[in-house]
């Protein structure tokens, strides 16, 4: 029996998984208290890829609706689509939440990295309706599986913050709605239902469908790791970015992060000449570098978008 072309993308995408993940862990800490005494900065880091989720949850039911889709691709689309795993309004609903509705920050003049990532998405999701497998795959999947424990410290930072923001203030909803789930099991019986989908209709693929979702599946890691760069690099402090570069550099050394442009030429040599392990340990020397920056520093607001497009 074939596997399920959700194993197929997990072994193809796993260098990328791990690099990403390790970026998110060492950005997440300076959205969060002791590092800043706002909830502001994950909001608006976090904005950055509403519209993302929007393109192609949007993009997904336009293919739902086609009268052109082939039988074939029909019972695909159709089998593989569960309404309450879709995350844009959730994810807009804690955006207007965790931030006042007015001011507004303003809409930058470029967000290069998202917004070709985003057309990518509509066309690409016209052109082949069965890549939607890779993003749901890939875009639900990893809130069930690190997303967990980036919501346990989310829940615990937010709430520090919000409470010291105002001492009436009240923190519900939670402004978290994008890491929930409706109904008692928190999403796990949407996932189990998702996967045992993915795997029945993973017999239905063609060769050539379930080799354009592999490749489809690096291409969307690969840009989601610019997408957090594209965060990085507006990092509101020089010691913030220069620990996610440091790191980022580390796991990838083709990962072009704001290092590339803080980067001192000794530091290559260090990455070269060291033994191993050097540079986990220069690292973590400058997050506690960072961390000691003073809070006002930490809460300058991220230019990203606000809303979906």
């Amino acid at each position: 029996m074939a596997s399920s072309v959700g194993e197929d993308i997990n072994r193809a995408t796993k260098l990328y998984h791990s690099t990403l993940n390790q970026l998110i862990l060492h950005f997440l800490p300076f959205a969060l208290p002791p590092n800043t005494s706002s909830h502001h900065l994950y909001a608006l880091g976090v904005a950055h890829f509403l519209p993302i989720y929007a393109a192609f949850e949007s993009s997904f039911r336009t293919q739902l609706r086609s009268a052109t889709l082939s039988p074939h691709l029909a019972d695909i689309l159709h089998g593989l689509h569960l309404p309450d795993l879709e995350r844009a309004k959730a994810l807009q609903d804690d955006i207007n939440f965790l931030l006042p509705p007015s001011p507004r920050a303003p809409t930058p003049n470029k967000v290069p990295r998202r917004d070709a990532f985003q057309r990518h998405i509509e066309v690409s999701l016209a052109r082949k309706p069965h890549l939607v497998v890779a993003y749901t795959w890939i875009f639900y999947m990893a809130l069930f599986s690190g997303g967990r424990y980036i919501r346990s410290k989310l829940r615990a930072g937010l709430s520090q913050s919000m409470s010291s923001a105002s001492s009436t203030a009240q923190i519900k909803p939670s402004g978290l709605a994008f890491w929930e789930f409706p109904g008692e099991r928190d999403g796990e019986d949407l996932k189990l239902e998702y996967k045992r989908r993915v795997a029945a209709l993973s017999i239905q693929l063609t060769d050539k469908e379930r080799a354009d979702i592999v490749e489809e599946s690096i291409y969307i890691m690969a840009s989601l790791t610019g997408l957090v760069r594209e965060v990085a690099e507006a990092a509101p402090n020089r010691a913030t970015a220069l620990v996610l570069g440091a790191t980022a550099y580390h796991i990838n050394p083709d990962f072009q992060g704001p290092i590339a442009r803080i980067r001192p030429p000794w530091l290559l040599l260090v990455r070269h000449l060291f033994p191993f392990g050097v540079m986990e340990i220069l690292s973590t020397t400058l997050g506690f570098i960072a961390s000691s920056v003073p809070q006002q520093d930490l809460v300058s607001p991220l230019p990203v978008q606000l809303r979906a497009e």
